[in-house]
């Protein structure tokens, strides 16, 4: 999956602030993100990124942990019409000052290492909470119609009058009969 976005940074001094075991730090604001992209579907957030996170040193390193909201706006994956849900995600993150060898092997996405500025960019952090909630099938309306395959007039406006039925020699005709099977065992409940 291709991720694609312009990441405006959140940068944020650890040291010498948050050197000594047991530090911590609150921070809680808004975040500039407008869009993003996942593949080929892209993401409006209409409003604010709002975040409200913790930092403490565990020991060696600072432990991120708290949540990311917004409202994010992107087309209806039936109809094209704008659709908009709601996102509020889990954030994570560790940052190690001065690693070890050891910590040095593990795989890099699961550590960010302090450098000697000792600032770090919380904004990926944020932004994989937020794809991580991001659905992929995005609906206007759980009961949305579409559009019409023929003459692609939006189904939840106006009823377009085309034949929708399915034909002959579709692999989905197959289905028909299911429907029609299924009508004949509501009907004989009634």
């Amino acid at each position: 999956m291709t991720i694609k976005h312009d990441l405006p940074s959140l940068k944020q001094r650890l040291l010498p602030q948050l050197a000594e075991l047991g530090s911590s730090a609150h921070l809680s604001g808004v975040w500039p993100l407008q869009s993003y992209s996942l593949g080929a579907m892209n993401f409006m957030i209409p409003g604010e990124v709002t975040y409200d996170l913790q930092l403490s040193n565990t020991g060696g390193g600072v432990l991120l942990s708290g949540t990311v909201s917004a409202q994010v706006q992107t087309e209806c994956a039936r109809c094209l019409e704008p659709a908009l849900f709601d996102v509020e995600g889990e954030v994570e993150g560790y940052y190690l000052i001065n690693p070890s060898h050891e910590e040095l092997d593990l795989a890099d996405d699961e550590f960010v290492i302090v450098d000697d500025s000792g600032e770090v960019d919380l904004a990926p952090a944020l932004l994989a909470a937020i794809i991580f909630e991001t659905p992929q099938v995005v609906l206007c309306d759980e009961d949305c119609r579409g559009l019409c395959p023929i003459c692609g007039a939006n189904l939840n406006e106006q009823q377009c009058g085309c034949q929708q039925d399915v034909l002959p020699d579709s692999p989905f005709s197959v289905l028909k009969d299911l429907r029609d099977l299924k009508n004949l065992k509501d009907s004989d409940i009634s």
